[in-house]
C-alpha cells in the first residue's frame, strides 16, 4: 500500500477510544409477528408498563439522595439494549458496585414487566470495552442561495416555503454528527443470544470474579443457574417482582409451566426452561 493509499484512513477527527461498559441485549420473542399482526397496543402497553415501573424505581432511588448513573436505553425493533459506563480506569470498585446493581434493577423491570404481560423476552449482559460516541463531518460551511438550483418537479409538489423556509438564501450548513456504537463484546453478545433457548436475562460464569459483580450476586439479585446444561448467572426476576409488581410469581410460573406444554406455543420450550430454572431463584 503506498503512502497516498494510507492517507485515506487518516481520520479527520480525534482518535475514538474505548469505554468500559456493561451492556444488556434484550430480545422480544415474536415481535415481528405482534408487528405483522398489528398489535402494536400490546407493545405499547409493554414499554408503558416498563417506563412506569422505571419512574417508580428512579423516585425511590431519589428519595434516597441517589440522583445518578441509570441505564441508557436503546431500542431498535424488538431488542432493548441498555447501557450504563463502568469505572474501571479510575479504580472506583464501590462505584462499579453501584453501577451494576442498579443496571441489573434495571434489567429486571424489563424481564418481570414482560412476565406479567406473558411476553417472552431473552436477553444477555456481558462487560467490556466498548467504543461509543459519535464522528463530526468537517467543520459548517456557510453557503448562499443566490442561484438555487431547483427542479420544476419538485416545486409541483411541494410549496417554495416547505422547501426553503425561512430565509433559505444564506445560512450555515450544519455538521453531520454520525453515532457509533461497537466492540468486541457486543459482537460476542449476539452469539451468545443465539445461543439462549430461556425466558431470562442471563450472563456468563466469567464475570463471577468481577468486582462490579460481587456485591449483585451476592445480594442474591443474579442466581446461579442452569440452562440446557449451560452455567449461566440470571436476573431473579422472582425476587423482584414480590416487591414490585402486582402479579405473584406463582401465577407466572403456573402460566409457563401451561405453555411450556402447548405443542402450539412456538416458544414452548423457552417457557419450560424457565419453569426449570426458576427452582434456583
Amino acid at each position: 500500500m503506498t503512502k497516498s493509499d494510507k492517507s485515506i484512513f487518516k481520520p479527520v477527527n480525534d482518535s475514538i477510544k474505548p469505554k468500559s461498559q456493561v451492556i444488556s441485549c434484550i430480545e422480544i420473542q415474536g415481535f415481528d409477528r405482534l408487528v405483522r399482526e398489528g398489535e402494536i397496543s400490546t407493545i405499547q402497553v409493554f414499554y408503558e408498563r416498563v417506563a412506569q415501573e422505571i419512574y417508580n424505581t428512579r423516585k425511590k432511588n431519589y428519595s434516597w439522595g441517589f440522583k445518578v448513573i441509570e441505564p441508557e436505553f436503546l431500542n431498535l425493533s424488538g431488542r432493548i439494549y441498555l447501557t450504563s459506563k463502568l469505572y474501571f480506569d479510575e479504580d472506583m470498585a464501590d462505584l462499579n458496585s453501584v453501577v451494576f446493581k442498579l443496571f441489573i434493577e434495571f434489567n429486571n423491570i424489563v424481564l418481570s414487566s414482560a412476565l406479567h404481560m406473558h411476553i417472552p423476552v431473552k436477553g444477555i449482559i456481558r462487560i467490556g470495552n466498548v467504543y461509543k460516541g459519535s464522528v463530526t463531518s468537517r467543520k459548517p460551511a456557510l453557503v448562499s442561495g443566490k442561484e438555487p438550483l431547483i427542479l420544476n418537479d419538485l416545486l409541483k409538489v411541494f410549496s417554495f416555503g416547505e422547501i426553503f423556509p425561512h430565509g433559505f438564501s444564506s445560512g450555515m450548513i450544519p455538521a453531520v454528527d454520525m453515532p457509533y456504537h461497537f466492540g468486541v463484546n457486543l459482537s460476542q453478545m449476539q452469539a451468545d443470544l443465539d445461543d439462549i433457548e430461556a425466558v431470562g436475562i442471563f450472563m456468563p460464569l466469567e464475570y463471577r470474579n468481577n468486582e462490579a459483580t460481587e456485591v449483585t450476586i451476592l445480594s442474591n439479585m443474579m442466581t446461579a443457574t442452569e440452562v440446557n446444561r449451560k452455567a449461566l448467572f440470571v436476573c431473579n426476576w422472582m425476587e423482584w417482582m414480590g416487591s414490585y409488581l402486582k402479579c405473584s410469581p406463582d401465577n407466572i410460573i403456573a402460566f409457563a409451566e401451561a405453555a411450556g406444554k402447548d405443542g402450539k406455543d412456538p416458544f414452548s420450550n423457552y417457557w419450560q426452561s424457565l419453569v426449570n430454572y426458576s427452582a434456583d431463584l
